[in-house]
């Protein structure tokens, strides 16, 4: 209501104003209206910045560990795509890990499966054969022997008493002369038969003949006889002497035990034998307890990180590029010793940045997504489309001057265009951000703009027939020149812009 009334005002003012002037017209000369025709346009808001291109992705490249440079695949300059091989070190010692630990993890699940498939067969018959023989000397200790035991017994003394006499006494002197004599008539038998085969011995077929047979049954016979001569007259050596004594003081010392009753020692150690045994058997049988299963268990786990560890270790010597791009920088080179330092430098040159500052008096409309026109030193005949994707939210100052940060991201450069090649980070740019922008809008320009409060404008609308009338407005963006109307005004229409002074 304030605003129509304040219109209606300045419209009445107006009207006083040519009325009066028309009274006055023959004494003072009014001055001619300059106007201009309301149209449609487009309005561009921009603000002008200043900047450098910037990579938009830029990594510093090293191994995790230290070691040899065995291999440098890149050199400044090399163009490389995501994945491929940049660096390598010696790997030898972290092979060598790589296999310990997977022999390591071999025995542990081994012995998780020996835990958790049962008993083996043959470990469980020795363990209840053990146990047995345990329990039957038990038996033998713990029971009194019978008169039938004792007789035995010394049955076996008299026996190995008898045998070991006999070897000391040497060879009878009858088993002397027999054996003597077997030897002779062994040997007669092969004079005989050597002589029967020498009258025959021109034969062709000798060998299939009787005589040939008997003249090697002879001399079998007569080695016989010999050895059996030797033999006897040898005597017993010092091993069979040994043997027949050992086994008079093994038959001894069974009689004595049965004779004096069995001592608790050999009991107790008996006993402590059929538990052992008993013991063992009962393992067997029960399985492995579930605390062990679930040791073995964290022990295969354990294995298996240790080879992962491992295998992190050897994937480590190894430097691939983490994205497709340049190398800018090589600071190191094969059979050197390097470090955890970055050793490379690779940028993604495919996709280019611009880092740039607006003065702190164009920032208003400065936001993500407003596109950008960059013009580069290097290259004043060519401009590059891009957007703004980031704006710092703090104030900068540069040589003193307060500016607001950005960075814009160039669009890639189409297919078959050379324009991408030629962009270098590094190099300085100038750049137009549009900050607001109107197309197919009504404009006017901004002097035909009468200000009636803060934000409320009217225009001056001239009619046919010359006579003019103030006309509210409603406006929206605006530059230094022209101004666009959103409501108020239709496209063609005639508005003051000022007046001419026509008096001279």
């Amino acid at each position: 209501m304030g605003l129509a009334l304040l219109a209606a005002l300045l419209v009445g003012g107006g009207g006083w104003y040519y009325v009066a002037g028309a009274r006055s017209a023959a004494a003072t000369p009014v001055p001619a209206t300059k106007t201009t025709r309301v149209r449609q346009g487009d309005l561009i808001i921009t603000a002008s910045g200043a900047g450098s291109l910037v990579p938009a992705t830029q990594a510093n490249l090293g191994f995790k560990s230290a070691g040899r440079l065995a291999e440098l695949a890149v050199q400044v300059g090399s163009q490389v795509e995501t994945g491929a091989l940049l660096a390598r070190l010696d790997d030898s010692d972290a092979r060598v890990a790589v296999s310990q630990a997977d022999i390591g993890v071999k025995l542990a699940e081994l012995k998780l499966t020996q835990l958790t498939k049962g008993a083996d067969a043959a470990a469980l018959a020795g363990a209840q054969a053990s146990l047995a023989a345990a329990q039957a000397d038990l038996v033998r200790l713990t029971t009194p022997a019978t008169a039938a035991d004792l007789a035995a017994d010394r049955e076996n003394l008299i026996a190995a008493q008898k045998a070991l006499a006999t070897l000391q006494a040497g060879p009878a002197p009858e088993d002397l002369t027999i054996a003597a004599s077997d030897l002779e008539k062994a040997a007669v038998a092969v004079q005989k038969a050597q002589a029967d085969y020498d009258k025959v011995a021109y034969r062709g077929d000798i060998g299939s003949l009787p005589q040939a047979a008997a003249l090697q049954q002879a001399t079998l016979d007569y080695e016989k006889a010999k050895a059996n001569h030797a033999l006897k007259t040898a005597g017993p050596t010092d091993e069979q002497l040994a043997a027949a004594r050992a086994k008079v003081a093994l038959a001894q010392n069974q009689l004595d035990l049965l004779q004096q009753g069995s001592d608790p020692a050999a009991i107790a150690a008996a006993q402590a034998k059929v538990t052992q045994a008993q013991a063992q058997l009962d393992a067997l049988t029960a399985g492995a307890t579930v605390e062990d299963v679930e040791a073995a268990q964290l022990q295969v786990q354990q294995a298996r990180n240790s080879l992962q560890a491992a295998q992190a270790q050897l994937d480590n010597t190894v430097l691939r590029a983490p994205f497709a791009g340049t190398v800018t920088a090589v600071r190191a080179a094969a059979g050197e010793w390097v470090g955890t330092t970055a050793i490379l430098t690779l940028v993604d040159s495919a996709h280019i940045q611009a880092q740039f500052y607006v003065d702190e008096s164009e920032m208003g409309g400065l936001a993500v997504g407003n596109p950008v026109h960059i013009t580069l030193d290097a290259l004043p005949d060519k401009t590059f489309a891009g957007r703004v994707i980031r704006v710092d939210p703090t104030v900068d100052k540069v040589e003193g001057v307060p500016v607001a940060s950005a960075l814009a991201e160039l669009e890639p450069p189409q297919a078959g265009s050379e324009q991408g090649a030629a962009l270098l980070a590094g190099m300085s740019a100038s750049l137009e951000v549009v900050t607001a922008e109107r197309r197919g809008v009504l404009l006017v320009p901004i002097v035909a703009l009468r200000e009636l409060g803060p934000g409320q404008y009217a225009v001056m609308v001239a009619s046919p027939g010359g006579e003019l009338t103030m006309r509210p407005v409603e406006v929206g963006l605006k530059d230094f020149i022209n101004a666009e109307i959103v409501s108020g005004l239709t496209a063609g229409e005639a508005i003051s812009t000022g007046s001419v002074d026509t008096s001279q």
